[in-house]
């Protein structure tokens, strides 16, 4: 079963995760509004759209975790800091993918910026929530190494 059918599947069985996903959507839509609300305004006033797009990325990610560990998963287990370093390679990765998707639907395809940035926002959601949900506030990476192992 691929990655994606397994979260389906997950969703479409387990109630808290269902409940988890659409708050994090509804999250996801504010900071999306923070996020492409940002850029947009740099970008527009000559900010290099690479640098744009990583100044509103961490801006909406900030955001992001703070709602998300406050309102959301409400996982206080682990300490602030470990999930802050959790969060930060998961944001990471997802940073990586949306660079990607924005830098190659705009250069490549010709799609415009703005419309190529809500699209790189788009393709993030449900690998971020996947890595939030299971790593920041979860057992984190380590934690999530040993399960697999074990």
């Amino acid at each position: 079963m691929s990655a994606a059918a397994a979260l389906l599947q997950r969703l479409r069985d387990d109630q808290g995760a269902r409940l988890q996903f659409a708050r994090y959507v509804a999250i996801g839509g504010f900071v999306f509004v923070i996020d492409v609300g940002s850029f947009k305004l740099m970008y527009s006033r000559g900010v290099v759209l690479a640098v744009a797009t990583t100044l509103s990325y961490l801006l909406a990610v900030a955001t992001h975790f703070t709602l998300n560990r406050t309102y959301n998963f409400r996982n206080f287990d682990r300490a602030l800091w470990r999930q802050v370093r959790t969060y930060a390679v998961v944001a990471t990765v997802c940073w990586v993918v949306q660079l990607g998707v924005v830098e190659g639907l705009f250069r490549v395809a010709h799609v415009d910026a703005t419309l190529a940035k809500a699209i790189g926002v788009i393709v993030n959601i449900p690998l971020g929530f996947v890595g939030h949900r299971y790593l920041t506030f979860g057992h984190g990476i380590g934690g999530a190494i040993r399960k697999l192992r074990a």
